[in-house]
């Protein structure tokens, strides 16, 4: 009976064995099915594209930054086929000797080059020093006839300055985020970057694109060229012009410009010292060549601001060339202001005799005549914007960091109008001053200058235009416009200009030496900013030229505008005149007008 017993609890366990192993996989089934309906619904989305990420590949596709010309389609920045200089440590047998060899091929300190080789801990570094690492095709190849272990060259796409440093501060360059950092490569990053293509496409487990797989493709958006307002043979000679001027006179600084009155056009604006935008990160120094100092640096205009003063005069009616005034010395509001020949003057003359000798009486008494209210209106007619005001106004050129110019930032005292009519005790840019004395070249219209004159699709090939654009159609009127530029003849023909003067070509002109101010108050007597503008020919202005030095120094005689920056604005303007192929004009000052 006890077997019995025994045999029935057994088959009970059995079954109840059974009866588990059935649910649990009952429950397995269960599950598995819940799973895979979770798997083809809720979680389909999300697996497929964990799953693509294992099977497809994604690229993107650099594009190609747009091209640079001058206004003759002469190229002045590209991209080309550049390389990276890297290596492989572990590989590099002898680091010193490698660094040794390597170090005047990259330009790079031979112990920053054997820091990096001797670091065995890592499989690949890029040998580049201060920011440079894109080397030309020669410089690839004669780091590769070294036949150094470890050394290897990787092809990419970098930036080209085709002609070195020439219009560097136009220019701008490219930093390691391929971005636009100053010039036009940063006012037009947007239009010259281009997009990004992309490639998708199947790969097998180990990488390998399958060669029937399904593909996607968009190709990149290259980026848009440029087409500069600059000719390339005029910013050649203006910067090899300035290079002897600042050898010739060990100035501090420099700058030209050269553009055309009739529309705005910029043909060249160079500045010294300058760089290399290839090599920026060696050759670019904060505070030394950084800057572009015709747009960017604010300076007292001196004589050349009494351009303006003349023509309100002459606007006005006030001007009578024939009428005279004692030269020597003057004084306003407690002020005593003398000419610049140390306050002796010239005795008696003619205001005409007065513009062409610079005499600070003779545009102190226009100045007074045409009282604070019209100065103000005639300074901001011309661009420069209100003198009551703290700041001028910008000219509005397509480049970065212009600067605005700074005046009184409220009404002015007697004194001040007095010194405002000579180009005293304000301060404006280089730019501000070439495109007022645009207005009285082309007779009368003040424009926006610029510096691209259009915008190219490299696909299509279609042009769209920066059009010369007009800030005030009527400055002065053309009448009065024609009586100044007479008149600035004269300065160049019989005045403190005579230096400017061209053989084959009338040359209307003025100077400029302006003092510039102490630190502590006042005006040092021994550190000048000298200028010169002009426009040729004076008839029928083709160009206006700029040039100033800052701190030019002589072995004898005095620093001046007249006898400093009329000869170099003289060889900018010969150079320029040829290169645009403009037919000599000559014509006396007895063949002119006569403005009594």
């Amino acid at each position: 009976m006890k077997g019995v017993v025994e045999m029935e609890g057994n088959r009970k366990t059995i079954q109840f064995r059974i009866l588990l192993v059935c649910f649990l996989i009952l429950g397995l089934v269960f599950s598995i099915t819940l799973r895979l309906l979770w798997i083809q619904t809720v979680d389909a989305s999300d697996l497929r594209k964990r799953a693509e990420k294992i099977w497809e590949k994604q690229e993107l596709i650099e594009p190609s930054r747009g091209s640079i010309t001058d206004r003759n389609g002469e190229p002045l920045v590209r991209d080309i086929v550049k390389y990276i200089i890297a290596a492989d440590p572990t590989q590099v047998e002898d680091p010193k000797e490698a660094a040794e060899k390597l170090s005047p091929i990259l330009n790079i300190p031979r112990d920053d080059l054997y820091r990096k080789l001797s670091n065995k801990g890592l499989k690949h570094v890029k040998l580049m020093g201060g920011g440079t690492y894109k080397v030309s095709r020669d410089v690839q190849k004669r780091v590769m006839d070294l036949k150094l272990e470890g050394i290897y060259a990787i092809p990419t796409v970098g930036r080209q300055y085709v002609e070195g440093s020439l219009a560097a501060h136009v220019l701008g360059f490219v930093n390691l985020d391929n971005s636009g950092v100053g010039g036009v490569e940063q006012r037009y990053n947007d239009q010259l970057k281009g997009e990004p293509g992309e490639i998708r496409f199947k790969k097998d487990a180990r990488g390998i694109r399958f060669s029937d797989g399904p593909e996607e493709f968009r190709p990149p958006r290259h980026g848009k060229d440029l087409i500069l307002t600059l000719d390339r043979e005029i910013q050649f000679h203006v910067e090899r012009v300035l290079e002897q001027a600042m050898e010739r006179y060990r100035a501090k600084g420099a700058t030209a410009i050269v553009v055309d009155p009739r529309n705005g056009d910029v043909l060249a604006m160079a500045n010294r010292p300058t760089f290399d935008p290839e090599q920026y990160a060696t050759t670019l120094e904060t505070g030394v060549n950084d800057v572009n100092i015709a747009i960017s640096n604010v300076y007292e205009p001196g004589s050349t601001f009494k351009i303006v003063t003349l023509a309100a005069a002459i606007e006005e009616g006030m001007f009578h060339p024939e009428q005279t005034f004692e030269s020597g010395s003057i004084r306003v509001g407690g002020r005593l202001i003398r000419d610049w020949n140390g306050g002796r003057g010239w005795g008696e003359i003619t205001y005409r005799e007065g513009v062409y000798r610079s005499s600070n009486v003779a545009f102190v008494l226009l100045g007074q005549r045409l009282g604070q209210d019209r100065m103000i209106r005639y300074i901001e007619r011309f661009g420069f914007g209100r003198i009551t005001d703290s700041t001028g106004r910008k000219t509005g050129i397509d480049l970065p960091a212009e600067a605005k110019g700074y005046f009184f930032g409220r009404r002015l005292y007697e004194s001040e109008l007095a010194t405002t009519a000579f180009g005293q005790g304000i301060a404006v840019t280089p730019l501000q001053q070439v495109m007022a004395v645009s207005a009285v070249a082309n007779g009368g219209t003040l424009y926006k200058p610029r510096v691209v004159k259009a915008v190219r699709d490299p696909e299509t090939g279609k042009l769209t235009e920066n059009k010369p654009e007009i800030v005030n159609e009527r400055v002065i009127s053309p009448e009065t416009a024609a009586q100044v530029r007479q008149i600035l003849t004269g300065v160049v023909e019989h005045g403190t200009g005579s230096e400017a003067a061209l053989e084959d070509y009338a040359v209307a002109g003025k100077t400029g030496t302006a003092q510039k101010p102490k630190g502590s108050g006042g005006y040092a007597s021994d550190r000048h900013f000298v200028s010169f503008v002009g426009f040729a020919p004076a008839q029928s202005p083709k160009v206006v030229v700029y040039v100033a030095l800052d701190e030019p120094s002589v072995e004898s005689g005095s620093v001046s505008g007249g006898t400093v920056a009329a000869p170099v604005a003289r060889e900018i303007l010969k150079g320029t005149l040829k290169a645009l192929k403009i037919k000599p004009q000559l014509s006396s000052l007895e063949d002119r007008v006569n403005l009594d």
